[in-house]
């Protein structure tokens, strides 16, 4: 659908309403590398334990203990920086970052970040615009997650920065709902567009293009 996968680098943005599977792509994405021998980095950014997120993912085929006990996928968790110290959060992000060196990097969601600095006082849009100019200087693919959907993306700041927009959604049709995912926005790739038929198993995340 996108030529070959995430160019690298590159920023990708995956929005979606709760429940939609933006958790599940990025990190079967993160074991997918993994497996390549690389790293890559989960970044919570609600506070809560990493092993709440992997208690949860350990029931997917792709989730494998062995990556996670040698640091090539690392759970990382914002969510306390940014409730305590939100004025450091970019610099623990860093820290994060400069610590693994990692050829993925997942920050999973973005809302909250926004809503909390906006309501501590913090300018969420230079965050933001510092956030991705710190991602742009990085040698690895960056995919961030929203609770956005079709009616938001066009006023969310964050779709603007990025290279790639993908859309997941799960729309009622006929009584029944049906998710779906579609590439809405892939800089430099003659991407397949429209409404994709998706599913969501044990293996993971699978996606039947073509079909809809």
């Amino acid at each position: 659908m996108i030529e070959g996968g995430f160019p690298v680098p590159s920023t990708i943005l995956v929005a979606g309403e709760p429940g939609t599977g933006k958790t599940t792509l990025s990190v079967q994405s993160l074991f997918d590398v993994a497996r390549n021998g690389e790293v890559g980095i989960y970044l919570a950014a609600i506070s809560e334990p990493p092993w709440v997120v992997q208690s949860f993912l350990s029931n997917f085929d792709f989730y494998d203990v062995d990556l996670v006990d040698t640091h090539k996928v690392v759970f990382s968790d914002l969510g306390s920086s940014l409730v305590y110290e939100p004025e450091n959060l970019m610099e623990r992000l860093q820290q994060v970052v400069e610590t693994y060196q990692p050829s993925r990097l997942v920050i999973d969601p973005i809302t909250p970040i926004r809503e909390i600095l906006e309501r501590k006082g913090i300018n969420d849009r230079e965050f933001m615009h510092n956030l991705f100019a710190y991602l742009k200087t990085l040698s690895c693919t960056t995919i961030i997650t929203a609770e956005q959907n079709y009616g938001t993306i066009p006023s969310s700041l964050e779709s603007y920065m990025v290279d790639g927009i993908i859309v997941m959604s799960y729309p009622e049709e006929e009584g029944v709902r049906r998710k779906y995912l579609e590439v809405l926005k892939f800089r430099g790739t003659d991407h397949v567009t429209g409404r994709q038929l998706l599913d969501i198993t044990r293996e993971g995340l699978s996606v039947h293009a073509g079909l809809r």
